[in-house]
């Protein structure tokens, strides 16, 4: 199977766990989510839209960051993606492990923490890839610029 197909698959099915599971908060979940009118992750289509919009989002960013720009300022944008995911999931750790989010059920706690795990984990894997795939390496026929360099040829004796 391809690589890509299937890191597609697994984000597919990632992403539906995690709507299944911020949909189903216990009932004092349920009431906040009323509360604080969190209609976007009210009910299972809504929570999956929101959830795929999300994730699907961040792989478009991803992938318009690693095409159309240089390498060094690819892994700045996606260095900086990195970190900003890793610190909402700092953040929503905390928050979640508060006494009034503690209550909202263990489903929604864990869907809560799925989702910064899946942005983390895919600004990650692009980060990653980008800072192995070297480009100004002397031995590749791609320059920095992503031009073919134009050598001319040796002749032969």
């Amino acid at each position: 199977m391809n690589r890509k197909l299937s890191s597609i698959i697994l984000l597919t099915v990632l992403s539906i766990t995690d709507a299944y599971l911020l949909s189903h908060p216990n009932l004092i979940g349920k009431l906040g989510i009323l509360f604080y009118k969190h209609s976007y992750i009210k009910n299972f289509p809504r929570a999956l839209v929101t959830v795929l919009l999300v994730v699907g989002t961040s792989l478009l960013i991803c992938e318009v960051v690693t095409r159309f720009t240089r390498q060094r300022t690819s892994v700045g944008v996606l260095g900086l993606l990195f970190t900003l995911s890793l610190l909402l999931f700092a953040y929503v750790y905390n928050t979640f492990t508060a006494f009034s989010y503690s209550m909202t059920g263990k489903a929604f706690i864990y869907g809560a923490h799925l989702l910064h795990v899946i942005l983390t984990g895919l600004y990650g894997r692009y980060l990653f890839r980008q800072l192995l795939h070297r480009q100004s390496d002397p031995a590749s026929p791609v320059s920095e610029a992503g031009n073919m360099r134009m050598e001319p040829p040796v002749p032969e004796p």
